[in-house]
């Protein structure tokens, strides 16, 4: 085997998909663990719904979540241009040379036309393929059809009674028959290539080696190997991997806007999180390891260890691998990470609490968290003052204790004192537990569950607390303090 170049062809008609994503991590991990090439190509002949935006912001995502290329539309390479829309001419010339030796005909069937014809098949039980009625018509046909001004579409003409042969690298021996495929488009009524003959063309002429991508491009292949055999053209070594389903077992849907990388980037999961699992999604690391980091992403893929079954995403098992990359990071690098959810607001929480006190309230937020986005809003609802008058007449009294008792202990506060000063308070109210402790954490955070106390009061300091249990209590609290 010669060197190893896989590449990522994305249209640059929406944010990147998850699937997608899953796709560019696969063909990124194969590159890197066998020392070769990761090549990025726009595939943008869609020139209705291909935005230049979208193409950013497809580049910007791939780059956050640790995936680089080594060509591309952005760095140049030797096989330039890596954008579609700027190949035209190379398309252009294995046109005219398909038409040259008569592989292709001109169509001038209409969508409507196509329409039918495709129910008609269906009502009579049989697969819907084109019934190769233009390849029939005479050089006067033709001549009249252009005249009226139809631009055809061109298709290749599929030979009958062939076995096309593909020896997949995950899903073994698939065979075929061209019996059942239909001619199919290459270059549109607009000159636009199709994506079968475009990525034929691009990846034969880019010298790409293997080709990763989901199974449901598996009935394409086909007609791929028909052109490369065609053109005399060497085609790469195939892998068809398990599309991504969710959780109901059907396909992870485009559709669905919480399913783009973009979505989940602004939600405030970390891209090693993200990346991490992509690479378990259809593939298993040894050992059953999941959490994997570094250069172990790639030195330990492997296409031998990639399944045929669907790859079922989890959003709670991604929620782990996130909690679980948040937990293990260094606090003053988490601090960071949170800029883009409040960076100067943080910054102020910091000031006013004092360092010490403030990473002891990071950490134990970061605890009952899963997101960065999560952990600002957290940091935001523990530290503000929000002004609540409270009717439930138990509820007061207890604020009213605290206030009294709080009011005496000394500053600073240590953890094993505050301990063990809650559960005296909490005798010396006369409460139960199931109410004394709620209604402060309550008071404290706006739920009645969350971290524990002990350590919640001594992160934020003794004014703090006082400042958030009077905002609770009131005119009504000042006879008691």
């Amino acid at each position: 085997m010669g060197r190893v170049r896989t590449r990522f062809a994305p249209s640059p008609t929406g944010f990147l998909h998850l699937g997608g994503a899953r796709t560019a991590a696969f063909n990124w991990a194969l590159a890197r663990k066998e020392e070769g090439d990761f090549i990025l190509r726009i595939e943008d002949t869609d020139r209705e719904r291909s935005k230049k935006q979208f193409e950013e912001a497809i580049l910007e995502d791939l780059r956050w979540l640790g995936i680089e290329w080594d060509e591309g539309p952005d760095r140049g390479g030797p096989y330039a241009p890596y954008r579609q829309s700027e190949r035209g001419e190379i398309y252009q010339s294995f046109i005219a040379r398909l038409k040259a030796e008569n592989l292709i005909y001109p169509c001038y069937c209409t969508v409507e036309e196509l329409e039918e014809e495709r129910k008609k098949a269906l009502k009579m039980g049989k697969a819907p393929r084109y019934s190769g009625r233009c390849f029939f018509l005479s050089p006067e046909e033709r001549k009249e059809k252009e005249e009226r001004g139809i631009k055809p579409s061109w298709r290749f003409r599929v030979p009958r009674g062939k076995e096309i042969v593909l020896e997949d690298l995950v899903r073994g021996k698939v065979v075929f028959h061209t019996n059942s495929l239909g001619d199919f488009i290459v270059l549109k009524s607009d000159g636009a290539p199709t994506y079968n003959f475009a990525c034929v063309i691009d990846d034969a002429l880019m010298d790409i080696s293997h080709v990763l991508r989901g199974e449901e491009h598996l009935s394409n292949t086909p007609y791929q190997i028909l052109l490369y055999q065609a053109l005399e053209l060497t085609p790469p070594l195939f892998a068809h991997v398990p599309i991504i389903l969710d959780e109901e077992r059907t396909k992870l849907s485009k559709r669905r806007g919480e399913v783009s990388v973009r979505f989940f980037r602004e939600e405030g999961f970390l891209p090693e999180a993200i990346l991490n699992h992509l690479l378990t999604l259809g593939h298993s690391f040894p050992d059953g390891r999941e959490i994997v980091e570094g250069e172990e992403l790639y030195t330990l893929f492997s296409l031998e260890r990639i399944g045929k079954g669907g790859a079922i995403f989890d959003l709670s098992h991604l929620n782990w691998w996130n909690k679980t990359y948040i937990r293990r990071m260094d606090i003053r690098e988490l601090e960071e990470k949170l800029t883009p959810w409040g960076g100067e607001e943080i910054r102020e929480f910091k000031k006013e609490l004092g360092e010490e006190r403030f990473y002891l309230l990071l950490d134990l937020v970061r605890e009952e968290s899963v997101t960065l986005k999560e952990i600002a809003e957290r940091l935001r609802d523990y530290i503000s003052v929000k002004e609540e008058k409270v009717e439930d007449e138990e509820k007061l009294q207890v604020l009213k204790f605290l206030l009294s008792s709080l009011n005496d202990f000394p500053v600073p506060w240590e953890e094993e004192e505050v301990k063990k000063n809650l559960r005296r308070w909490q005798k010396e109210s006369g409460f139960p537990p199931s109410i004394f402790y709620p209604v402060l954490r309550w008071a404290l955070i706006g739920a009645e569950e969350g971290p524990e106390l002990d350590r919640l009061l001594v992160a934020l300091g003794r004014e703090k607390v006082l400042e958030k249990i009077k905002a609770k209590v009131g005119d009504n609290g000042n006879s008691t303090v």
